[in-house]
């Protein structure tokens, strides 16, 4: 489970961000960010892709979405067709709910006061180092009013972000506990087995003779284990899996999640003793079992943390797709390109 994050809308300002992401963060918004009087590039990003209401979402915002979206892509040296035009339609999406959340604020004059706007641009400044942040201004044509209205939008959908769906996303102790109470049969965790392994693999297109050999090696082993040696070193020398490097150790595995034949063995050896050679679909394989423990409902403790990532994350998506409905009702949204633009971010 991933560690709860929010929307981009919210995510994209983090105070670690270093400074030329920061800024291309804030430069990822419609043309309106700038107001009208703005240049607008002359290498085809200043193109029109979308307008809202009428105010115009240019290529420039679009590209440098997807760059927030997708940040690998300039690493990697671009992205298939197929891939960057799923990439537009929801770098797209994103900047036309950012648009609509933004002209809310401006309608109910709830946009962050431009005195709070100042205070955050000092602080900015500070981090980054005051001269290095204004060469960078510079570096990029813009001034700092220019930054402060763009700082001044993008503060503004933070905290409209934080009011309609972070905050009312957050559950609560008690709540958490209600959800426990009420869904027991959720945090039941299956009986459960720890094993080390060690294979001979055997390719399932391979012929005769490389089944032949896999369980000649196999034998071999399993000779070396009844002599007495160690198995977590046998299986670092011998084994044809990933788990070798962890002397065969598989970790623990819950009853239902393993082949029949290795769970089979695995819930019925001895702790601490070696399987004879079996064979599964991966080819043949000797086992150790090293611990067993029964089934057991999960302690609200030991649920807690996991349980508040995943409601909190379901209750966000549904708080955002609900927010989104609304600005989007009656909102007059025009999609002016039907095809992926050529262009040097494209691969083909």
């Amino acid at each position: 489970m991933r560690k709860f994050e929010t929307e981009p809308i919210v995510a994209r300002m983090r105070a670690t961000a270093p400074l030329v992401i920061l800024l291309t963060a804030l430069l990822a918004s419609s043309s309106s960010a700038f107001g009208e009087t703005a240049e607008m590039p002359s290498n085809g990003l200043g193109r029109v892709v979308a307008r809202v209401n009428g105010v115009a979402i240019t290529e420039a915002a679009m590209q440098d979405e997807i760059e927030v979206l997708y940040p690998s892509n300039s690493a990697h040296g671009g992205i298939r067709t197929a891939k960057l035009q799923e990439l537009r339609a929801k770098a797209r999406d994103e900047l036309i709910v950012e648009e609509l959340a933004y002209q809310q604020a401006v309608k109910n004059r709830a946009v962050v006061p431009m005195t709070q706007v100042r205070a955050e641009l000092e602080r900015i400044r500070k981090k980054f180092s005051a001269p290095a942040f204004d060469r960078s201004l510079q570096a990029r044509g813009l001034t700092r009013q220019q930054y402060l209205k763009a700082l001044q939008r993008r503060m503004t959908l933070e905290q409209l972000t934080r009011e309609k769906v972070l905050l009312p996303s957050r559950q609560s102790p008690a709540a958490l506990r209600a959800y426990y109470q009420n869904n027991l049969k959720k945090f039941e965790r299956p009986e459960r087995v720890h094993t080390r392994l060690i294979l001979a693999a055997v390719d399932p297109n391979a012929g005769a003779e490389a089944e032949r050999k896999a369980r000649e090696k196999i034998g071999k082993v399993f000779q070396e284990l009844q002599a007495g040696k160690d198995f977590a070193a046998l299986a670092q020398q011998y084994s044809d899996d990933f788990y070798r490097v962890k002397g065969g150790d598989v970790g623990w595995m819950h009853r239902g999640s393993m082949d029949p034949e290795f769970e089979k063995l695995a819930f019925t050896l001895p702790i601490g003793q070696f399987s004879a050679p079996f064979r599964t679909p991966y080819g043949f394989n000797i086992l150790k079992v090293e611990a067993r423990e029964p089934a057991k409902l999960m302690t609200f403790e030991e649920a807690q943390a996991k349980l508040k990532i995943e409601l909190e994350e379901k209750r966000f998506g549904e708080l955002r797709q609900a927010w989104v409905a609304q600005l989007k009702k009656g909102a007059r949204i025009e999609f002016v390109e039907s095809e992926v633009a050529a262009g040097p971010r494209a691969a083909h």
